[in-house]
């Protein structure tokens, strides 16, 4: 009877063993189960990150190439407008020797200085000659049309219409 005991206890203890063995892989196999659906998650969050990352990198390209873009064209508006801006200069200094000279011939002190520049020496006045009645009055002559100075200056206001 002793060897028959023993050998039911130690049945028992395997027994035991066994039952506490198939609940620790029932446990382990509900974690294999859920990190399973983790990783097709994972794989899932993976690919969208990846086109999303795709599509930023495109972004990108394309922000660069129009920032090129704008920075050529601005540097070419840039250099167009620097042009301008000495034609204008260069036009300016044109009118007001122009300017110089019809005032002269207007007021009868000849076309020529005496200096033989070329360049007509007009009366040292506090104010510039283009804000002068005259340099105002051809100006508004060339609005109007009629560029040709007017013949009397001295007669009426002054000023053109």
């Amino acid at each position: 009877m002793g060897g028959s005991l023993l050998g039911v206890m130690i049945e028992l203890l395997v027994a035991v063993l066994l039952a506490v063995t198939i609940a620790y892989c029932v446990l382990v196999n509900r974690k294999l189960v859920q990190l399973r659906s983790d990783q097709s998650e994972l794989k899932t969050i993976v690919r969208e990150l990846h086109v999303a990352t795709n599509q930023a990198e495109h972004a990108i390209a394309g922000l660069r190439q129009g920032a090129q873009n704008a920075d050529r064209s601005l540097t070419q508006q840039i250099e167009r407008v620097r042009e301008l801006d000495e034609q204008i200069v260069t036009n300016i200094e044109k009118g007001e020797a122009l300017l110089l000279k019809l005032s002269a011939v207007t007021r009868g002190q000849g076309s020529q200085p005496p200096d033989g520049t070329g360049a007509v020496q007009g009366p040292q006045t506090a104010q510039p000659i283009r804000h002068s009645q005259v340099g105002i009055g051809l100006l508004n002559a060339q609005r109007r049309g009629d560029a040709a100075p007017p013949r009397h200056p001295q007669h009426g206001s002054g000023k053109a219409a």
